[in-house]
């Protein structure tokens, strides 16, 4: 008799992850899940009790994915490096960018951004252009880039215009200087 096969929660959220990601958050159902692992649904409502508790506990899988990506990808030296991830992200991973950010299951607000990553701060922290203006208002300048980054990620995950690396940085390092400058100014 062949061993009984263990489904546990990461191996579920794993399939759930790579439906997401193929195929957009209207295939994420529990039978389309099951299908990937090769199983009944049962395991998956065994680990979790509905849908919306693997929906809550795959966005925060999914925003992990994405802050592990917009960080280490192409090992970015400055906050700048990290805007152009997050923009690239939003074209290369338009199903689970929505996912993340277009989801109406998972409200993303203002609020949501209170507690900044350490991460990020170091990365603004170090930045020459916040160095050369003595800027130490970190969570701002964390604010207003993080605003303007998800907005022209959004316009570029929602356009069939293709935003070249290069144009992405200039962007955003024009805004960049721009928000660093006013802060500056209001010391």
């Amino acid at each position: 008799m062949a061993p009984k096969q263990k489904y546990d929660r990461k191996s579920i959220l794993n399939s759930a992850l790579r439906i997401v990601r193929l195929k957009g958050n209207q295939a994420l159902t529990a039978r389309n899940i099951a299908h990937e692992m090769g199983c009944s649904t049962h395991p998956i409502y065994s680990e979790f009790n509905s849908l919306t508790g693997l929906k809550k506990a795959l966005f925060r899988l999914a925003y992990d994915f994405f802050m592990e990506t917009i960080t280490t990808e192409n090992s970015p030296r400055d906050f700048l490096d990290i805007g152009v991830n997050y923009v690239k992200f939003s074209r290369r991973e338009k199903n689970l960018f929505s996912f993340i950010f277009m989801n109406k299951d998972f409200k993303m607000d203002l609020l949501s951004f209170e507690e900044v990553d350490e991460k990020m701060i170091k990365f603004i922290k170090n930045d020459e252009y916040v160095q050369k203006y003595a800027v130490d208002s970190y969570n701002m300048i964390f604010y207003n880039l993080w605003i303007f980054t998800h907005g022209l990620a959004t316009l570029a995950w929602e356009s069939e215009t293709e935003y070249n690396d290069e144009r992405i940085r200039e962007i955003l390092k024009n805004t960049g200087q721009m928000i660093i400058q006013g802060l500056a100014k209001k010391k």
